[in-house]
């Protein structure tokens, strides 16, 4: 059974989205971070569910997870899955991985 990690940066990342959307709307905020939380929980049953992101570009083979308009990087490593990154889709994704 695989066992979800999320790394400090994704962390960060996801407290960004949420102070950022609570400026406008709290409620907002809420929902969107429920709505990522729960795509990266279906993870535990497919881990593999989501498309490998560029594989020739990394050292490590990044799989992306769209959730509205924000993106989930995440590694599987034997049975974890580390989730990397949540950016917004906008943002140059080479800077950030």
């Amino acid at each position: 059974m695989h066992k979800i990690v999320m790394l400090p940066l994704a962390i960060q990342d996801l407290e960004e989205v949420v102070e950022y959307l609570s400026q406008f709307h709290e409620s907002t905020a809420i929902r969107q971070y429920d709505r990522i939380i729960k795509k990266i929980n279906m993870l535990l049953d497919f881990p593999e569910m989501c498309e490998v992101y560029k594989p020739e570009k990394y050292r490590l083979t990044y799989r992306k997870m769209v959730v509205d308009d924000y993106l989930v990087f995440y590694v599987i490593t034997g049975q974890e899955i580390q989730i990397h990154r949540i950016l917004h889709g906008r943002r140059n994704i080479k800077r950030y991985l």
